[in-house]
């Protein structure tokens, strides 16, 4: 592990004020040479982008690597979680956030699922540099000097004409994917399982244009946290409506569960009646019934058991393309608890995997033939003071190498209609195909 003695590195801090473009910063920034490998995250009232690893630590099918400062760390793969969490408190750098993704497939180590991609499962840096983005100005955290950041920050530049090259995505696996829901459905109504969420996959070859398709898509969706990044060789740009996990300064987690889902319609009545429909089918009703029940077992796990808690019980949350039901369900963690418990208790998340959980990622391995690398897991954030923000990885694109893959699911319960489920997850599946810019062949 690394050592601690000498060399702790520290951040310069700079604050500049004034409004900024998030999109123009990182597009100057990467312009300019300052930035290689880069994450943009946006929540609530901060964007946060981060460029360019100082450390980081990945997770393989055996391994997990580290490195910092060309010094490289490596370990045998055992509790993958458990580990990342060791290894970054070690790292001699002064109140660090790291960021990236922790996939699906990192599932494969804690059930039976068994499938993954073969670029790092999870993937997490600390940046050299990081800037904070609000109205009331940059907050800048830099290794070095941030001198020709602020020259990026100062230049104002128009934003490119983006002109939206959705990839053909060709119908035909509307029989297949219904085949799988039925066996699905068979089961349950067996009493196997509660709820499974069975997504399909599609691959389209090609480079995915990252900043295109976020400024596309950030213009026209709505979401609880947005992204976009490259790192390495896998790319992203998400528009996320669900929070895995976010846990305040003072150890309290919430995790916000959406199940139950209904399509958007242009004319307001419409949309309005599908609103009431949420409440008063039993199959969308009983699938947001069960995730909560579930979602409270998993906190009290961790967290002291008088303060574990749902809130906002059955709101209905309205997207793009789609409107769900939704509840939050918090607790304080206990004194011997982490973070890093938490995201263990709660990964992956309940609806995008199932009830019982570990049954349903059976279930998931068995009916899916490609592993779902990030789709399904979590992107965000996680900081040395035990705060993280992390959503859950879907209404995404993901590319791995030379490939782009676009994912959507449907919570199967037993009630389920295969054909409804397939429109289900075509409905979920345009809220990012609408949006995707492709690379021109020339680039």
């Amino acid at each position: 592990m690394y050592l601690l003695a000498d060399n702790l590195q520290t951040y310069h801090e700079v604050f500049v004020p004034g409004k900024t473009d998030p999109q123009m910063l990182l597009r100057n920034a990467i312009a300019a040479g300052i930035f290689t490998d880069y994450m943009l995250y946006e929540q609530e009232s901060e964007v946060r982008i981060v460029a360019n690893p100082l450390a980081d630590v990945a997770v393989g099918t055996d391994t997990i690597y580290s490195t910092y400062l060309g010094e490289t760390y490596s370990e045998t793969v055992s509790d993958p979680l458990k580990q990342v969490e060791s290894v970054l408190s070690h790292l001699p750098i002064e109140n660090w956030t790291a960021y990236g993704y922790v996939g699906f497939d990192i599932a494969r180590f804690y059930s039976a699922y068994s499938k993954a991609i073969k670029q790092p499962m999870l993937y997490f840096f600390v940046p050299e540099i990081e800037l904070r983005i609000t109205d009331k100005g940059v907050h800048i955290r830099s290794i070095k000097s941030p001198s020709k950041l602020l020259e990026a920050i100062s230049v104002e530049v128009q934003q490119p004409e983006y002109k939206v090259t959705p990839p053909k995505v060709e119908p035909g696996d509307n029989h297949e994917y219904e085949s799988r829901v039925g066996d699905l459905v068979s089961a349950i109504q067996r009493g196997e399982l509660h709820k499974a969420i069975i997504s399909r996959s599609v691959e389209v070859k090609g480079n995915l244009d990252v900043l295109g398709t976020y400024n596309v898509g950030a213009a026209i969706n709505n979401s609880a946290r947005s992204y976009c990044f490259k790192l390495g060789d896998v790319r992203s740009v998400g528009f996320s409506p669900e929070i895995l996990m976010e846990v305040n300064a003072s150890g309290f987690v919430i995790t916000n569960p959406l199940a139950g889902t209904r399509h958007r319609e242009a004319d307001p009545a419409k949309d309005a009646l599908l609103h009431d429909e949420l409440f008063t089918d039993a199959k969308e009703v009983k699938e947001h019934a069960l995730s909560v029940w579930l979602a409270q077992n998993e906190v009290a796990q961790v967290c002291q058991p008088e303060t574990v808690q749902v809130f906002d019980f059955m709101e209905v949350k309205k997207y793009r393309t789609v409107q769900h039901l939704s509840s939050r369900v918090g607790g304080q963690l206990k004194t011997d608890k982490s973070l890093w418990d938490a995201l263990k208790v709660l990964f992956p998340g309940i609806t995008v995997s199932g009830i019982n959980k570990k049954l349903a990622l059976e279930w998931i391995d068995r009916l899916e033939d490609r592993p779902r690398g990030i789709y399904a897991g979590g992107i965000g954030w996680v900081d040395s003071d035990g705060t993280a923000d992390i959503a859950i990885a879907i209404r995404s694109a993901y590319q791995y190498g030379d490939s782009v893959y676009l994912n959507a699911g449907a919570g199967i319960v037993g009630e389920s209609v295969p054909e409804k489920e397939y429109i289900e997850s075509v409905n979920k599946m345009n809220t990012i195909l609408s949006n995707i810019v492709m690379e021109s062949e020339e680039k």
